[in-house]
């Protein structure tokens, strides 16, 4: 494997490590809801509250990369991430949990956008679209390893001792961001990002309030209307989450020679975001189904829908007009897909279990079904806009 592989490997696990702190809390927060007497949208703000820092921060945080660099940007997040799980652990008081998990979205923030524009910087022109296609997939893995493993550790310690296990693996990657080749920026520039990478990015939020739904709310979902345990639930929704990977491996192979010209993205996310259509609205309908069969709902239209966030993330660049791999506009587009994207996935949560609240389980069919049309819609408008700059650059 070349050396800029070894760096974006090593920035995606990184990734990997950050979005399992996502998925942890959906497996334990049944449990808490159950020992505190959580309603379901407290249970969804907990959950979702990681995103928190990237909806509120994001773009802002992103200023404060072109001048402190992705080094510290990535320690500084990972020791915020501990010692937040570590309080979790270790706090029996309600609002002091919600504080540490608020806390924990600003080192989750800090993570996700210094590692993608870290990766940008080391990769050349002809693997850049790929490595950036490869970073997509951190939230979706991460959620499947912070589930499983979460699980799994549910076996042998109480949800306290999770959380401090979680605080000790995160407090362990820091010596890899120390060691660890990083192509860092001398220009300390804030360049705002052209009209396109906003609505890109705006649909990639749209994209995680989706997502967010169908993965952290599955265990709640099968639980409560097919009965299913706490373990087939919590693998459920970890295989659900991998469900996302082979979108990520069509997206690498189409990108195989380079870039992909705007007729191809716009074509490959259509056939992708209309064939999940009638998935999420059989995933969602009546009562009746197995745990197995609205499994395998979930996990079809997540895989269907997975090429989408990979073309955006390897799009990123190209539509934020960047001329250059250490382009200012590439930390900018991230901080913003970051704010977007933890936008979609801190709302996406609470709004379903409000709607659930009110309506039922069968209204968030035609609430996902809505999202991905908005979705479609927003690949659509970024492509067709930035096509003409993009032709002049090429």
């Amino acid at each position: 494997m070349s050396r800029p592989w070894n760096s974006i490997i090593i920035l995606w696990f990184l990734g990997i490590l950050a979005a399992a702190q996502f998925a942890k809390m959906s497996i334990i927060a049944p449990l808490w809801r159950a020992e505190w007497g959580l309603s379901l949208p407290q249970l969804g703000w907990l959950v979702s509250l990681l995103e928190v820092g990237g909806a509120l921060l994001g773009l802002v945080a992103s200023f404060g990369l072109a001048w402190a660099g992705p080094r510290r940007f990535l320690v500084i997040g990972l020791v915020t991430l501990a010692v937040a799980s570590a309080t979790e652990g270790l706090t029996s008081n309600l609002a002091l949990l919600f504080t540490a998990r608020a806390i924990e979205g600003a080192g989750y923030l800090l993570v996700v956008i210094a590692a993608p524009t870290a990766i940008a910087a080391s990769a050349d022109d002809l693997i850049r679209p790929r490595a950036l296609a490869l970073w997509s997939t951190f939230v979706p893995v991460g959620i499947a390893a912070g589930g499983g493993l979460t699980a799994f550790m549910l076996t042998m310690s109480g949800a306290s001792g999770v959380m401090l296990i979680w605080s000790i693996l995160l407090a362990a990657a820091i010596p890899f961001v120390v060691r660890i080749r990083l192509a860092e920026s001398s220009a300390h520039q804030i360049i705002l990002p052209e009209i396109a990478a906003w609505i890109s990015t705006f649909g990639f939020g749209l994209y995680t309030m989706f997502i967010s739904i169908v993965t952290m709310l599955l265990p709640a979902y099968l639980i409560e209307r097919s009965g299913a345990t706490l373990a087939q639930a919590a693998l459920a929704a970890a295989l659900t989450s991998l469900a996302a990977l082979p979108g990520m491996v069509a997206a690498v192979r189409l990108m195989r020679d380079g870039d992909l010209p705007t007729d191809k993205v716009i074509k490959s996310a259509g056939v992708a975001l209309i064939a999940a259509l009638p998935l999420v609205l059989l995933l969602y309908r009546g009562s009746g189904e197995g745990v197995l069969l609205r499994s395998i709902w979930a996990l079809s239209a997540v895989a269907i829908s997975g090429i989408v966030p990979a073309l955006m993330f390897a799009r990123l660049p190209k539509l934020a007009g960047a001329r250059t791999p250490d382009d200012p506009r590439i930390a900018t587009a991230n901080g913003l897909i970051t704010q977007f994207g933890a936008g979609g996935a801190l709302i996406g949560p609470p709004l379903a279990g409000m709607a659930v609240a009110v309506w039922g389980w069968p209204a968030l069919g035609i609430f996902c079904g809505l999202i991905v049309l908005a979705l479609l819609a927003s690949v659509v408008a970024s492509e067709c806009l930035a096509a003409p700059s993009i032709e002049k650059r090429t």
